[in-house]
């Protein structure tokens, strides 16, 4: 990722290892990323294997490139996931590898490709572009934890950003695939909203909310509604960052609280 790099400045470099939206507006050809984190998700729930429990994800890496002005590529999941099972359903839609039977269950973590831009406007004030994704479909669905399907999302993206402030978002529609059905889809109305407060010195502040609602009233098995708020506060020295942040699901799918922290090599592309 930091190839073509020409020098570390991190004031300069405006990604974020953990942003619900990544600050495109304000990102310079060459800028670049790398982070590494965990986060854990209590109570969280798998329908399509009808197991319930706590969810630990490590290491969750993060990768992002400006690949241009105000065009960032970034890719991100988690490379291990375990489950602490604290329910199940006896008779699970999908059936299970014979290791799900004890008390734990492990996993890849879905890991998804995006590219944001914002061709629209300056690196202060308004701003709009654009935000595509692609999630792989990294995992198992025999291990209880990930759909094994291919998602997209396809978004409007919006920022105004001033000298402390700042917000951005990117709304738009996401096309999951059916995990139990050939040939079927559901589409999601998809958004994620997140705005800043930099005080001043090496500390930033965020609050936002990321999820999807499924535009029919019942959804396939698998891919209903997700959505979580988050706190998120930040410290930068140099050409490190780090982060801790609390969110809190408002689905069932996505758990009660959680919690994420991790670290990030900022580097800055030419000016």
């Amino acid at each position: 990722m930091a190839i073509g790099v020409a020098g570390v400045a991190p004031a300069t470099a405006q990604l974020r290892r953990d942003g619900l939206v990544q600050h495109v507006g304000t990102a310079r050809s060459g800028d670049a990323l790398i982070g590494i984190g965990v986060a854990r998700v209590a109570n969280a729930a798998f329908p399509l294997s009808g197991l319930t429990g706590d969810l630990t994800s490590a290491p969750v890496i993060h990768a992002a490139w400006a690949i241009g002005p105000r065009v960032v590529f970034e890719m991100k999941g988690a490379a291990r996931q375990i489950l602490a099972i604290d329910a199940r359903d006896r008779t699970p839609p999908v059936a299970l590898d014979p290791a799900v039977l004890g008390e734990t269950t492990r996993d890849v973590g879905d890991f998804e490709l995006s590219v944001s831009f914002a061709p629209l406007g300056g690196p202060k004030g308004f701003s709009a572009g654009g935000h595509l994704a692609v999630k792989l479909p990294n995992s198992d669905e025999t291990k209880g934890i990930g759909p094994n399907t291919t998602d997209v999302t396809v978004a409007a993206l919006f920022s105004w950003i001033s000298t402390r402030w700042g917000a951005t978002g990117w709304f738009g529609v996401g096309i999951l695939e059916a995990p139990l059905q050939s040939f079927e889809q559901n589409d999601v109305f998809a958004y994620a909203f997140e705005s800043w407060w930099t005080p001043g010195g090496d500390w930033r502040f965020s609050m936002g909310a990321r999820g999807r609602t499924s535009t029919r009233r019942i959804s396939p098995l698998g891919a209903g509604d997700l959505g979580e708020v988050r706190a998120t506060i930040e410290w930068r020295r140099g050409p490190v960052a780090v982060d801790a942040g609390v969110g809190r699901g408002v689905t069932e799918m996505s758990g009660d609280w959680n919690l994420r922290a991790g670290a990030a090599l900022l580097l800055a592309g030419n000016p």
